[in-house]
């Protein structure tokens, strides 16, 4: 499989994972638009009322526009950023110019880096362990923040 991308020209694969994360971030975008037409009184509302979801409306209303590209480079709130735009119905040419330049970042890094990881996991058990390793660490990077974050919020009252 990966001779098979390595063969391809990299402006394909880019071209493949920008459609990809275009078709997703759309389909999150028009999602949020449903729910802010009137699903939010049906069972999907449950989604407006999660912590994750209230995180990225705060994200969304901090950086305004620039949310939406800037959540292409984050790891579990990317897609409650899109459905965020679209509840607040974000003007569809200026989603499309934000979702683009995101989308762009992130095919960018997925092509480069995202391969990379593939080809290091496929090549040797040297490779897989380096892999393991990374995202072990990672892991622990986002544990630690997380825990960082829980005791410097507030208690509630």
């Amino acid at each position: 499989m990966i001779e098979r991308i390595h063969e391809l020209p990299f402006a394909w694969v880019l071209f493949f994972f920008w459609c990809g994360a275009m078709a997703r971030s759309n389909a999150m975008y028009w999602t949020g638009r449903c729910l802010g037409a009137g699903a939010s009184r049906s069972r999907w509302a449950r989604i407006l009322r999660t912590p994750a979801y209230a995180n990225a409306q705060e994200w969304a209303a901090r950086w305004g526009i620039w949310a939406v590209p800037l959540s292409f480079l984050t790891i579990g709130a990317q897609s409650l950023v899109q459905v965020s735009a679209g509840v607040a119905r974000v003007p569809v040419p200026r989603y499309l110019l934000a979702t683009a330049i995101g989308a762009l970042l992130w095919a960018g890094i997925y092509t480069t880096i995202g391969i990379a990881v593939l080809a290091g996991w496929m090549a040797s058990p040297a490779g897989r362990l380096m892999t393991i390793v990374a995202l072990a660490a990672v892991a622990a990077a986002l544990l630690l923040r997380r825990r960082a974050a829980g005791r410097r919020a507030p208690a509630p009252q």
